[in-house]
């Protein structure tokens, strides 16, 4: 797994890199905090984590957006009572690509990808660990003031009629790689 994050993140700083004299090229990183909604959430308890996100400039306003990260959820106590275990964990690998409208510092960002739901059991009954793939999608939008970006949005994985849904929160920078602001 570690191998994919590597490569996901090599791949995103060498794209933007190769290409930083044309349009607004960025990196961003950011810590976010997603809030499970429907069944997912009924199970778990809001997560934390962060993101990368590569941004490469097309004409004055647009940006085709790579975007991966985890965000780390725990299970509410009573399902971790349920299963007698000491922990319950779940994890969001969001592998995102979009396009970025940009209106004057507020932004509208349309993403499609694959996502990597994971789940951890620790200690009780029995201890186990299990991860799936999934197409998932989000929208969303915020707003970006010198390099500093503050979103949100909404994001959704389905697989086999399941859907694993979360309102994501990003605080952020984005460092310019085109010296463009």
């Amino acid at each position: 797994m570690k191998r994919v994050y590597v490569f996901i993140l090599g791949a995103v700083l060498f794209s933007a890199s190769g290409f930083a004299q044309k349009g607004n090229n960025q990196v961003g990183v950011a810590a976010e905090l997603g809030l499970p909604t429907g069944d997912f959430g009924d199970f778990s308890k809001a997560g934390i984590g962060g993101s990368v996100k590569g941004l490469y400039g097309i004409g004055k306003a647009g940006q085709i957006t790579l975007t991966t990260g985890i965000l780390s959820f725990r299970a509410k106590s009573e399902f971790e009572e349920a299963l007698e275990a000491d922990k319950i964990t779940q994890t969001v690998i969001p592998i995102l690509a979009g396009y970025r409208h940009n209106f004057s510092g507020f932004y509208a960002e349309p993403q499609v990808g694959y996502g990597i739901y994971g789940a951890k059991i620790k200690g009780g009954i029995f201890d186990s660990k299990d991860s799936e793939g999934a197409f998932t999608w989000a929208i969303g939008v915020g707003y970006v003031v010198k390099g500093f970006e503050v979103g949100a949005r909404y994001q959704s994985g389905h697989k086999d009629g399941d859907s694993n849904a979360l309102i994501g929160f990003r605080v952020g920078y984005n460092f310019s790689l085109s010296g463009n602001k």
